[in-house]
């Protein structure tokens, strides 16, 4: 059967050095594809060095802000010394829990800057790597980018999300001609390193409110993540795939 994925190709991750960016890191390490890591200059890079050794694959971490689209744009060139990059997922992103009210212009700044902007910048060097053979890009949006979240304050994560959704239209649209589908995923609450740290009972509200009944696990979005990546999606493009458990549905 054909792989997902074409291995000996490249894969950007953005944010790829932890929580769900680690998580589709694997998962394309794991098909044979090489993968360059772009995340902030403090992120550990040692589960990134690990999960990589351990499928066999080359890779590289580059530790870059997203807000900084210089930065972003020489990071993502440097994929092309490990292969012709097919693939690339934008996982890099931040939360700001703040009422609205009081919420200060910098806040607002930082969480649209890296969750919107950071995004876009990525995007943009992606395309040049796949202007010529085309390829696929993964946006990670969230089902916060459809609804509001009960209980939770963030209406700047909200907004930057629910732009992400709209951004990967556009840009599938305008790359199209080009062979590079551009599309999203938006997960619902899910266990990462962040949540985990949560009080029992605020994850357990959270389950409550998923008519499956529980959170995510980072392998359950990484995986919706390769299909939209692969040719088993290759009619695909402008798409936002919600991995929420069904918390948008009711």
């Amino acid at each position: 059967m054909r792989p997902d994925l074409e291995a000996g190709r490249v894969a950007v991750v953005t944010g790829g050095a932890r929580g769900i960016g680690l998580a589709v890191v694997e998962a394309v390490a794991a098909r044979g594809v090489a993968v360059l890591c772009v995340d902030h200059p403090s992120a550990d890079p040692s589960a990134f060095d690990a999960v990589c050794r351990a499928a066999g694959v080359a890779s590289a971490l580059v530790g870059v802000d997203v807000r900084d689209r210089d930065g972003v744009r020489r990071a993502v060139a440097g994929a092309a010394d490990l292969g012709r990059v097919s693939y690339a997922v934008n996982c890099a992103g931040v939360d700001g829990l703040l009422g609205s009210a009081g919420m200060g212009a910098e806040e607002w700044r930082r969480v649209v800057q890296v969750d919107l902007d950071g995004v876009m910048f990525a995007c943009q060097a992606e395309h040049d790597l796949m202007a010529e053979h085309g390829g696929s890009i993964v946006n990670i949006a969230s089902m916060s980018g459809h609804v509001v979240n009960r209980g939770v304050t963030h209406a700047a994560y909200s907004a930057a999300k629910a732009g992400v959704i709209h951004l990967g239209r556009a840009l599938a649209v305008e790359w199209a001609p080009l062979g590079i589908r551009v599309n999203s995923v938006s997960p619902g609450y899910t266990l990462t390193a962040m949540t985990r740290t949560n009080a029992p009972e605020v994850n357990a509200g959270f389950a409550e409110q998923t008519p499956l009944g529980r959170l995510a696990e980072v392998e359950e979005v990484a995986e919706p993540v390769v299909f939209l990546l692969g040719w088993r999606s290759s009619f695909v493009t402008g798409t936002d795939l919600l991995v929420d458990g069904g918390f948008t549905a009711w």
